[in-house]
């Protein structure tokens, strides 16, 4: 396992899911996002458009979107966004570093990926190296490639220090170098 942080001082660009913004109504024009006018929205992110589903990550209104380093949304909890991240002014946002739990496809299975593979569904696919990491994340399949890095957010523990819960999504490569330290 890998101890990694984001970037330090990193500044993002942020949109509320709800609130009118221009930068949103593109993202709705060229159908990156969908309004399914029950308050909920598919959001195509990177790995979303690699499951092949033809659905989006499933979002809500107030829940924030931000852009990845390739151009492409990815929704963030409203309750998740607002502990990491502080608002600078305007659309601008600093992400709050703090050491997560990383593994990436070259490390030997450890508890926590095994746990993912066996009650949260992950699947680890060794003849597709386009489509390794695959797993259902806010209700739709996510793919990504072999190269790609897991991260966990949190991994929750009983009172025996068995996992009983983890929050964890995929980053694309790429974006990983661009967006994080390993310590």
């Amino acid at each position: 396992m890998l101890t990694v942080i984001k970037k330090h001082g990193k500044i993002v660009r942020a949109y509320q899911l709800g609130q009118p913004h221009q930068v949103l109504d593109k993202l709705i024009k060229n159908k990156q996002i969908i309004d399914l006018k029950n308050g909920t929205y598919e959001v195509f992110s990177q790995e979303a458009l690699k499951g092949g589903t033809d659905h989006g990550q499933l979002a809500e209104v107030g829940d924030w979107i931000r852009i990845d380093g390739a151009g492409h949304p990815y929704p963030s909890r409203d309750d998740w966004f607002r502990a990491n991240l502080k608002h600078c002014g305007g659309d601008d946002y600093e992400q709050i570093p703090k050491p997560l739990k990383a593994w990436t496809a070259d490390q030997a299975m450890c508890p926590e990926v095994r746990f993912l593979t066996e009650q949260k569904g992950l699947i680890l696919d060794e003849q597709n190296p386009k489509q390794y990491f695959n797993a259902i994340l806010w209700g739709t399949l996510e793919s990504a490639e072999k190269d790609a890095v897991l991260v966990f957010y949190s991994i929750s523990h009983d009172e025996s220090g068995r996992i009983i819960d983890a929050d964890f999504n995929f980053v694309e490569r790429t974006e990983f170098d661009r967006s994080y330290n390993i310590l």
